[in-house]
């Protein structure tokens, strides 16, 4: 059985596209269901929902979150998007894997029967108590589907072979809506983080530590840019955008904030379960924020800490901020 969680929130443009083409996909089973929750819509969305749960009672399932664990999300820093994703997932389900969807994207029809033979491969190989994570490239697309790049990996410049600890510790490179997990990666996830930047960054840390990541090098679905994303493509990694990055710099500083925030509550959340190799990962990262750029150039090299490109990598040593208290998880 595959459980899709699907995220909503004012989505009334896309979403019939988008659930469409989940229902169109060519794997026939009659066990491929859409678990969605709306985040308080004030358009059509809910609307739109409950008519396609009233069409296909057997495939599209509603699960709403609350306004009280929004409000509480939100509170404890948690962004609503990843609040909403973290609330399906702990509505799991009796499913043996699960898929991530956002409103706005458009799956082609073999995104899920792709994902899950590459999932199946990796399972006969780990066995199927073996957390693992498979995803793969997409298709950049506009607000009316008109191909931007037929990469997203190329046109951000993002390596999808980074899947060391430490490197998704400095930079993410798995997105959401490209994602199949298995029932023992999601098992990991039941509970909320206290902290995190983003659902699928905190997916990908646990996949890593934890288990397995693979990536299907194929464009499965298109990733719909159209101005309203709450976080987009866009070309990363060249000199220009590294100095438009230091003019920005309150911005870059509080993303490391939340980057620092991220490894600190993960280590918090699984430090039973890390090997000692990991945690000393970890507690190297959180020490960037209090080394001199020399030093921090060191640690960056000693232990991996690369982002896609060597400007970016580099850009550590002078961008990340100073620390405002000593707190270590591990």
């Amino acid at each position: 059985m595959i459980t899709v969680l699907l995220a909503a929130w004012n989505g009334e443009a896309y979403i019939e596209e988008q659930l469409d083409s989940i229902l169109r996909q060519e794997l026939q089973t009659e066990h491929l269901e859409i678990l969605v929750s709306d985040d308080g819509s004030t358009d059509q969305t809910r609307n739109i929902l409950k008519r396609y749960a009233e069409s296909y009672p057997d495939q599209v399932k509603l699960s709403h979150r609350s306004e009280e664990r929004k409000a509480k999300d939100l509170e404890d820093g948690i962004p609503a998007a990843a609040g909403n994703f973290f609330w399906l997932l702990s509505q799991n389900g009796e499913a043996d894997y699960f898929m991530l969807s956002d409103q706005d994207d458009v799956w082609k029809p073999n995104k899920v029967e792709t994902l899950l033979a590459e999932m199946k491969r990796l399972e006969a190989q780990h066995g199927t108590g073996h957390p693992i994570l498979v995803h793969s490239d997409m298709e950049v697309v506009d607000a009316n589907l008109k191909v931007i790049h037929p990469s997203f990996f190329r046109y951000q410049k993002c390596d999808p072979s980074r899947i060391g600890f430490s490197e998704l510790l400095v930079e993410n490179s798995v997105t959401g809506g490209a994602v199949l997990m298995n029932r023992a990666l999601v098992d990991l996830l039941r509970d909320r983080p206290p902290a995190c930047f983003m659902h699928d960054w905190w997916i990908a840390l646990a996949a890593s530590c934890f288990g397995t990541i693979s990536c299907v090098k194929e464009s499965l679905y298109l990733y719909r840019q159209h101005g309203h994303n709450t976080l987009g493509a866009k070309e990363t990694g060249s000199v220009k955008e590294v100095a438009e990055r230091l003019e920005r710099s309150a911005q870059v500083e509080e993303n490391y904030r939340k980057m620092a925030a991220q490894a600190h509550a993960f280590g918090t959340m699984y430090k039973e379960q890390m090997s000692e190799k990991q945690k000393a990962i970890l507690r190297a990262y959180l020490a960037l924020r209090y080394q001199s750029p020399m030093g921090r150039l060191r640690n960056i090299i000693k232990n991996r800490f690369f982002k896609s490109s060597k400007i970016q990598t580099f850009a550590q040593c002078i961008t990340i901020p100073r620390p405002d208290g000593n707190n270590w998880p591990v």
